[in-house]
């Protein structure tokens, strides 16, 4: 199996998601070697949408960032991808990450789904599948900043059951989840 950055691929976490309309999704952790599928796609993703995952714009994704995107050590830092096959080609639709930062005690949380496949439950599939992926590694509380006007996160996280306070910060929400 491929290594990463400090830990071994963790298999465990791959599996078939069916959503809400019937079709699969296959659920994997991200490897070093997604570069061209992780930008493929940010180039697939609406400006609105950017805007609500990393709450500014951006036209190109910035080398340093889709470094830390695609290099995880699968225990400080961990993401999953919703993939599917495209034109005969495998294309990620969807990525769920975590990054700890033991020094500050806290650990980000985000969340981004390609627009043409919104609405359709794989959100909330990735977002369970990250958090026990979390909890394996200690992890008990994520934070996330977002756009207050980003309902679908909040309406998503309460549907779940998970205990979250919002606070109002320079404009945009931080939210706390307990799990």
């Amino acid at each position: 199996m491929p290594t990463q950055v400090a830990g071994c691929y963790p298999s465990r976490h791959e599996k078939r998601l069916t959503l809400k309309d019937g079709r699969e999704v296959f659920q994997r952790p991200v490897l070093w070697t997604d570069r061209e599928l992780i930008l493929d796609l940010f180039n697939r993703i609406s400006p609105e949408s950017l805007y609500m995952r990393f709450l500014r714009h951006y036209r190109v994704l910035p080398e340093d960032m889709l470094y830390h995107f695609t290099h995880l050590d699968y225990i400080d830092r961990f993401a999953l991808a919703a993939v599917v096959e495209e034109e005969g080609k495998e294309a990620i639709i969807a990525v769920v990450r975590y990054a700890r930062d033991p020094q500050e005690g806290l650990t980000d949380l985000a969340i981004v789904v390609r627009d043409d496949w919104q609405n359709k439950g794989l959100g909330k599939s990735l977002l369970l599948g990250l958090i026990d992926a979390g909890r394996e590694h200690g992890i008990k509380r994520f934070v996330s900043m977002m756009d207050p006007g980003n309902t679908i996160i909040r309406q998503t996280l309460a549907r779940l059951g998970f205990e979250a306070s919002y606070s109002l910060k320079n404009g945009v929400f931080q939210v706390e989840i307990v799990v």
